[in-house]
């Protein structure tokens, strides 16, 4: 079994334009919906769109990790550390840069030299600013106020949520003033803040036209994430976070607050820790270095929401790639010359040097010294594995519904085959089969009749006795027990509240989609019959209003009436008993549990009424297929009975159809044997 998705890809592709080819010898109706449905599949499956964020601390190497990821230097690497401007790459037919700047400007560049010139200048800090979190006071104050004044209390709000930033261990005094000269200075030119960087490059492989890289600079040394980052996190189909495999503390927490951070709590897809500058340490120190991360990181349950697996956990180097692709096209002796330079100048690297010499000067050995330094390949491997794992399953259904037209191209061929074997024998014989046909279709309807109301009374029941009701009131108790174990009076409380209640309404999502299929399932066992037209289902996705926006609002609203009345005493000898307005913790977060527990009956209310809406439907379109059905073999009948073919006419249509039949069972195991794979690699 293939592992590399491009080429598994590329298998699933040709299998279905063989069974393109099958269709039309079977001359089935361009018009059938399922048909219809797997050519609109198999665009989506062509175009391929994939997004892999890349995400770590400043110096970390994500420059140079990308430009040997892409196999081409679209990034400068001598930038030591980026602003808070999001840089996303993508296929494009030239090579040019829209840069968006924070009072919405948008500006093109072209010409590899002006791109390159336009990257240094912006995506860089000036060296007095380099110790301060330049992109978390651009997000947070700078490009939010736009020029307007900015309180004194915002700032030391800022001043204190920076405080585990001061990588360099400034005198708090130095580096809150820094940061104080910075906000001054910037504040006047806040317009010239570049927010967004769009790169499209015209990548000649093919299988990079779908995929987009998005450069994320929103992790801090703490490893939080700023807003903007946040929603890319959120979407991304892999995240990698980079850091260096030696020089930082192995016990830094930066990476495990980064998996703990909402934005990754609610990505579901797979996360990498890739562990860079591999190839100027030794064998020894790279494997005690790697075991070091494994063990606190490679532990975590792959149950884990964002939880990590020992395979997610990836050393590579990303120079040693980069000197592989810039030698593949490169002759022999162009390489020797350029190797010489390097050493003349002093540029290169130990490995390299080495790995030349081990070479021999043959260009092969070197490339495979190279890569085996890079351990890129296991990159590939990983994502294929790990971060294809959407992709493997469009696959997979794909495949299941190619069998499925197989299946129904070979009850044709067997009907035709038997109906024409039946007229060319004894046309009597063709009046017994539409009488067995004709008392197969009405016992079919009796039991859909008895079968339909016990379905609809077993899910969308009257009260509390149905399922749906049942399953969402469960979700809703589940989520009270949880915030009853927590703790009002913590600063933690809110944050906590608020995971879980994005937790439950991901359940209610999730409890929707599985009852909707759960119906469809029961109907086809219990029924017995299949929908020919799919879309006559109208599965719905959930969509309830509840967003990191709509909690923030209920946040602001609830907090203004979060405050109570504390007494104290005034005077000495003629004490008197006052009162003032405080904030309570507590009351914040009554307030706010109310509020979010409120919400979420509203949106249990409204999955279980989409829901038993659902199962009205179902039924419904169910009844109507069997009339559908049953019209398309009286037609089938009727075609049957008017051929005036010749009996000789008939055999020779019979072997044809034969012959075509002997096709199918092959191309069906080859089509089972792919999907059986792909679902393994799954």
């Amino acid at each position: 079994m293939k592992t590399n998705f491009k080429e598994i890809k590329e298998d699933v592709l040709s299998f279905y334009d063989e069974m393109l080819e099958a269709v039309e010898r079977c001359g089935l109706s361009e018009e059938d919906t399922t048909l219809k449905g797997l050519a609109t599949q198999a665009e989506k499956i062509k175009e391929d769109r994939f997004c892999l964020l890349i995400a770590g601390e400043a110096k970390s190497g994500k420059s140079t990790f990308i430009n040997a990821y892409l196999g081409t230097e679209i990034l400068p690497m001598d930038v030591r550390q980026c602003t808070s401007a999001v840089v996303e790459i993508a296929y494009g037919k030239e090579f040019c840069l829209k840069a968006t700047y924070s009072d919405d400007r948008v500006v093109t560049v072209t010409g590899e030299d002006a791109i390159n010139e336009f990257l240094k200048k912006n995506a860089a800090l000036d060296d007095e600013y380099r110790d301060i979190p330049v992109p978390t006071i651009n997000n947070e104050l700078i490009v939010k106020h736009k020029g307007k004044p900015i309180l004194e209390t915002e700032i030391k709000d800022l001043l204190e949520g920076v405080k585990r930033e001061n990588i360099h261990r400034l005198p708090e005094d130095q580096y809150n003033q820094k940061i104080r000269d910075y906000i001054t200075e910037r504040q006047v030119n806040w317009q010239d803040v570049v927010v967004k960087i769009d790169i499209f490059y015209p990548f000649e492989d093919k299988s990079m036209k779908g995929v987009r890289i998005i450069d994320s600079p929103g992790v801090n040394a703490a490893g939080k994430v700023g807003d903007t980052t946040a929603k890319y996190i959120e979407s991304a189909d892999a995240i990698m976070f980079l850091r260096p495999i030696t020089g930082v503390a192995i016990e830094a927490n930066s990476f495990k607050e980064f998996l703990e951070s909402k934005s990754v709590d609610r990505n579901k897809n797979a996360m990498f820790l890739v562990l860079t500058r591999t190839a100027s340490e030794s064998p020894d120190t790279i494997a005690r270095a790697y075991e070091e991360f494994v063990n606190m990181f490679g532990t975590m349950k792959t149950d884990s929401r964002h939880g990590i697996v020992k395979e997610q956990i990836i050393p590579v180097d990303s120079k040693a790639e980069l000197y592989f692709n810039k030698f593949r096209e490169m002759p022999t002796p162009d390489i020797r010359d350029y190797i010489k330079q390097l050493r003349a100048e002093q540029k290169a690297e130990a490995f390299l040097s080495l790995a030349w010499a081990d070479a021999c000067g043959d260009k092969e050995q070197l490339q495979e010294e190279l890569k085996r330094i890079s351990n890129f390949d296991v990159i590939d491997q990983a994502l294929n594995k790990f971060g294809r794992k959407a992709q493997y399953i469009a696959l997979s259904e794909f495949l299941g519904r190619i069998l499925k037209m197989y299946g129904k191209m070979a009850v044709s061929l067997r009907d035709k085959i038997d109906n024409y074997s039946l007229k060319a024998e004894d046309p009597a014989k063709l009046a017994v089969k539409i009488a067995e046909t004709q008392a197969e279709l009405t016992d079919i309807e009796n039991r859909l009749n008895e079968k339909v109301d016990k379905i609809t009374l077993k899910y969308a029941g009257s009260g509390n006795k149905g399922l749906i009701q049942q399953e969402a009131e469960k979700v809703m108790a589940e989520f009270r027990e949880e915030i009853k174990k927590l703790d009002a009076d913590s600063s933690g409380s809110i944050d906590a509240l608020e995971k879980a209640s994005f937790r439950k309404v991901d359940r209610f999502v999730e409890f929707q989609d599985r009852l909707q299929q759960n119906v469809v399932a029961e109907c086809n066992e219990a029924l017995k019959v299949a929908l020919s037209d799919k879309s006559t289902i109208e599965f719905t996705t959930l969509e309830p209003d509840f967003t990191t926006e709509v909690v923030e609002d209920i946040k602001t609203n609830v907090k203004k009436d979060s405050n109570e009345r504390v007494p104290f005493e005034t005077g000495v000898t003629f004490k008197k008993t006052e009162y003032v307005s405080q904030f309570s913790q507590k009351k914040y977060y009554k307030l706010f549990s109310d509020s979010i527990t409120e919400r979420l009956e509203g949106i249990k209310n409204q999955a279980v009424r989409e829901l038993r809406s659902f199962v009205s439907h179902t039924v419904t379109a169910y009844t109507k297929e069997l009339a559908r059905n049953a019209d398309l073999k009286r037609e089938e009948l009727s075609k049957i009975k008017n051929d005036k073919k010749t009996a000789d006419e008939l055999q020779e249509l019979i072997e044809s159809l034969k012959a075509d039949l002997s096709l199918i069972e092959p191309a069906q195991k080859r089509v089972e044997e792919l999907k059986g794979g792909i679902d393994g690699i799954v």
